[in-house]
């Protein structure tokens, strides 16, 4: 399959003291994603995704809010759109404590069935320069009680530039739980990341690497790894290489070329295409760890599907949709 990927980006975050007021992230993206079967054969599919998101600190105060738009079609067969709305407000009890709460929109529409659930998740954590930890509870259908997922975060700097990170997750009525390990150097020109993920009563594990070498402040090879093993899951191996190029100050070009064999013979190659402006970061430990897995599993199977937006997994609870 060809995926083709345009993305655009723009994070916007103002470096001030703690406790000040002001907007202290933002962001804006575009993608556009294209996947043809290997072999040439029919069954075409695209996905369009647009999301924003942004913070907003007045004292100790935070709000935050963000917008997504996922919409995936397979050619003449089947059209798919996920619409995310969620806002979220905290309060820092101190500048390494942070608690709140949150409220998500999910809209899902097939063009016969159209829906809509809200749902709310409680979020805590304690974070400093060397580690952070936090828990996240939420409830994506608040009028299903039994449906709820809690996760936990935790990492720590090790070394100079060497991060671990571990994510735990379990949902209701479903046995064991669903964890992401990962490791983690980014100093100089190299960054580097290994990742490992796996169920408790399940034989599967997924596991991989990605990484860029940086020429210079302009100019980055990047790279990745993924396969799988287990009789829980079929067995795939990815592979994916690209580059990136920084034309002015947190604005870039990137471009990525993966190909994917499958024991099934259902693999394929994999394009992807980016344009992205970035500067600071959220303040959320659970979100940054999430949205660090979300880009490991980027390059394997999940990578290739629509996100629903919940689950360790981006298409949902333990990858089953």
């Amino acid at each position: 399959m060809i995926k083709t990927s345009i993305a655009f980006a723009a994070l916007s975050v103002l470096a001030f003291p703690a406790f000040a007021q002001e907007v202290t992230y933002g962001s804006l993206s575009f993608d556009y994603t294209n996947t043809s079967p290997e072999g040439g054969s029919d069954g075409d599919a695209t996905s369009v995704v647009l999301e924003g998101e942004g913070e907003y600190t007045n004292g100790q105060f935070l709000i935050g809010a963000g917008i997504t738009n996922d919409k995936f079609e397979l050619e003449d067969f089947f059209e798919f759109t996920v619409r995310t709305l969620d806002v979220y407000a905290a309060y820092a009890i101190t500048p390494e404590a942070l608690v709140g709460a949150g409220y998500t929109n999910r809209n899902f529409d097939d063009g016969r069935f159209d829906d809509d659930i809200n749902g709310f998740d409680v979020f805590g954590q304690y974070q400093t320069d060397a580690f952070g930890v936090a828990i996240n509870y939420s409830r994506p259908d608040e009028d299903f009680d039994d449906f709820d997922i809690t996760t936990f975060y935790a990492q720590a700097e090790v070394a100079p530039g060497v991060t671990l990170g571990g994510i735990v997750e379990s949902i209701s009525d479903i046995d064991g739980e669903a964890y992401l390990l990962s490791a983690e150097y980014d100093a100089g020109a190299i960054f580097g990341r290994g990742y490992y993920l796996s169920a408790t009563e399940g034989d599967f594990a997924i596991f991989g690497a990605r990484g860029a070498y940086r020429f210079d402040p302009a100019i980055s090879l990047t790279g990745g790894f993924e396969t799988t093993s287990g009789d829980d899951f079929f067995e795939y191996t990815a592979l994916s290489v690209g580059g990136e190029y920084a034309f002015a100050a947190g604005v870039a070009v990137s471009a990525r070329y993966t190909n994917i064999d499958s024991d099934n013979g259902g693999g394929g190659d994999a394009f992807a295409l980016g344009l992205t402006y970035e500067f600071g970061a959220r303040q959320r430990l659970d979100r940054n760890m999430s949205d660090a897995a979300s880009d490991d599993l980027e390059t394997g199977i999940f990578g290739l599907q629509p996100n629903f937006g919940f689950g360790l997994l981006p298409s949902g609870p333990f990858g089953f949709i």
